[in-house]
């Protein structure tokens, strides 16, 4: 062998020394410790460096949404029957208000995510078995500062950070779109639910109220969190506007409180084309904040290009078609 072939061999070997170095790197980076048999508790606050998940059971369709937009909907194992975007064929496990810990262990997850508390008792369970435990906030308290937040987490957990901050971008160009629009903000009341005279609605410290913030909506619930409204506080507010769940009786609305209001004088009532989106503190809020604004205010607002190309539009088609 000749000089220049052993330049070639030892040019090829340091190469392989050089891409194997590298993948050893990032294995230590984003992979579990494996001296650590105890699951970790983890939310949107969590020093999560040193850990990246391959196997994932999402119990929060919120989460499944925001997994399949940054690339990482391949590491979700497992689901539940609340998902509605994307469509999956995964397994769908027991879900809240109970949760099956050998189901969800005979599919060997790295972590469970949750968006609602669920028995300490089964949530112990998944840590004594090194499963990590990830909870997320279902929409009390929450902004849309937290969600952004949730996507660095899930970015950070997955490996995809880089489309996580392109996300959280979009999110911020989009709010200050809405933000920018000049109207004169109208009163609202959010009617998630009426059933024989009983009006549940969307109060403060909720990420649906921050939605009509940013929408230029009024809420008139006072209270906090979800709770039931009363007709007297119905009549005294009078919204110029309400938006109705899916769940209520048109006779209840052809009657008092509400045919009292200028919403109903003016015909300023709307059903939400999709209770999930406004369920679930995920990047598709933004859809709802304009639908919210055509509907109420005839105003499309342009928002940037989406900065992802998935399969599965995450534009509902009621938006897409204003």
């Amino acid at each position: 062998m000749n000089w220049k072939e052993n330049r070639k061999v030892i040019s090829v070997v340091i190469v392989i020394l050089l891409i194997a170095g590298a993948l050893g790197i990032a294995g230590y980076e984003y992979s579990k410790d494996p001296n650590r048999t105890e699951g970790m508790m983890i939310n949107i606050n969590s020093n999560v460096s040193g850990i990246r998940l391959n196997r994932i059971v999402s119990l929060d369709p919120a989460v499944s949404a925001t997994l399949y937009a940054l690339g990482a909907y391949r590491d979700i194992v497992g689901s539940t029957v609340y998902v509605t975007y994307p469509p999956s064929n995964l397994p769908n496990l027991t879900c809240y208000p109970q949760m099956s810990v050998q189901q969800i262990l005979n599919l060997s997850p790295d972590a469970v995510i949750s968006f609602t508390h669920y028995n300490p008792s089964s949530v112990q369970q998944l840590l004594n078995a090194g499963v990590d435990y990830i909870f997320l906030s279902a929409g009390l308290n929450s902004t849309f500062a937290d969600i952004m937040q949730q996507n660095l987490l899930l970015g950070k957990l997955t490996g995809t950070e880089k489309n996580a901050t392109l996300l959280n971008t979009w999110m911020s160009k989009s709010l200050n779109a809405f933000s920018n629009v000049s109207v004169t903000n109208k009163s609202l009341l959010y009617a998630m639910c009426v059933e024989n005279g009983a009006t549940w609605t969307t109060g403060q410290g909720t990420f649906v109220n921050e939605m009509f913030t940013y929408a230029h909506l009024n809420n008139i619930a006072n209270q906090s969190n979800f709770y039931q409204i009363s007709n007297e506080e119905i009549v005294n507010e009078n919204p110029q506007v309400i938006l109705l769940g899916s769940c209520f009786n048109t006779s209840d609305l052809n009657k008092s409180p509400f045919t009292s209001t200028d919403a109903y004088k003016n015909n300023s009532i709307y059903t939400v084309f999709n209770t999930n989106l406004f369920s679930e503190p995920n990047f598709r809020n933004i859809y709802a904040v304009e639908w919210l604004m055509y509907e109420v205010y005839g105003i499309k607002v342009n928002l940037p290009a989406f900065p992802f190309n998935l399969p599965y539009n995450p534009e509902p088609k009621a938006v897409s078609d204003l």
